[in-house]
């Protein structure tokens, strides 16, 4: 994991548990904008498209704030599942 991870993992992990999910994975890398990917899923493995548009809102707002990252990026929210 890169340090750029871990600290969004650290901003973020809070807000995305009080949201009633748990944070599988944070990844952050690649070419001229990179991608900032947030893997997460409800307790019972579930996460629906409105999950993902909430948990999405929600870390925007904290990183819009903290703007931890240089430049421009792309933000993706998903589940860990097929």
């Amino acid at each position: 994991m890169t340090d750029a991870s871990v600290q969004i993992r650290e901003l973020i992990e809070s807000t995305v548990e009080g949201l009633g999910f748990e944070l599988v994975r944070v990844t952050y890398g690649g070419g001229r904008k990179p991608t900032l990917q947030i893997m997460a899923e409800r307790p019972d493995g579930t996460m629906g498209v409105e999950d993902c548009a909430t948990l999405s809102r929600e870390v925007s707002l904290i990183l819009d704030v903290e703007d931890p990252l240089p430049g421009e990026y792309l933000l993706e929210v998903s589940s860990p599942g097929v």
